[in-house]
């Protein structure tokens, strides 16, 4: 099999949101496909979305994909968020699982086997990643993410020890569920559903590199519309109509 020729049917579908990313995504883009081009196996294809970015990244990316053909771009001519990006990439992926992957280098995709392998081993139906050490945050944000982290945990009464990092999850699960988040609390939202409807799960370690360039774009605002969402979710979870499935 070629490094660009996939069969109809891919096992895994890669979903990567892009936004103001132009100086990090020449990189994230190499050395993940150096890790699929590795593994064939994995009949894979990749889904980035290009979230009306307000730098060149739009520019840059169409440039860059020019090395990599099979790779499939959404483009937002408006900036309509992470999670509306993240949902037209779950709508368009054809895969049997789906990978989140951020696209600020800050993950490193040497770590995809860690990920792949139990769901093609039938180990998991969802596998999240770790980040056991976050040194390259400042220690605001690091406070800021173990209290995030916390406070899901005694909300929704489970131990999960990272939200909102790389996750996979299969696409049996999100076909079941109804997304109704509008923040970053939608990973927690997966992962919720997930275990209400006793899918398996499974943790992996995985290492927080930290940005080589640009700025992140999360802020106390979207934090605080993710939290007012987990308090929201946390109260319909605590009512007799909460149903985890679609009905």
């Amino acid at each position: 099999m070629s490094q660009e020729k996939q069969s109809n049917a891919p096992f895994i579908s890669f979903i990567m949101p892009v936004y103001n990313e132009a100086l990090n995504i020449p990189n994230v883009l190499r050395n993940l496909h150096q890790i699929l081009y590795a593994h064939p196996e994995w009949n894979w294809e990749v889904i980035l979305i290009e979230d009306g970015s307000s730098d060149h990244t739009k520019e840059v990316m169409q440039e860059e994909l020019k090395k990599y053909p099979t790779t499939q771009l959404i483009i937002h001519e408006q900036n309509q968020g992470y999670t509306k990006s993240l949902k037209d990439g779950i709508a368009k992926a054809r895969g049997k699982f789906f990978m989140y992957i951020g696209a600020d280098e800050e993950f490193d995709c040497s770590e995809l086997p860690n990920f792949v392998i139990p769901l093609a081993a039938g180990e998991a139906d969802v596998v999240l990643g770790v980040r056991w050490q976050r040194n390259a945050y400042q220690l605001f944000r690091f406070f800021l993410s173990v209290i995030y982290i916390f406070l899901l945990n005694y909300l929704f009464r489970l131990r999960v020890n990272d939200y909102n990092w790389s996750q996979a999850w299969s696409k049996e699960l999100l076909d079941k569920i109804e997304l109704r988040s509008k923040s970053l609390f939608v990973l927690p939202e997966i992962i919720i559903k997930a275990y209400d409807l006793k899918y398996r799960i499974k943790e992996v370690p995985s290492n927080h590199r930290g940005r080589q360039a640009g700025k992140s774009s999360v802020n106390m605002r979207i934090m605080g519309h993710a939290l007012l969402e987990a308090f929201s979710f946390w109260r319909l979870r605590s009512s007799r109509k909460y149903r985890p499935a679609k009905t």
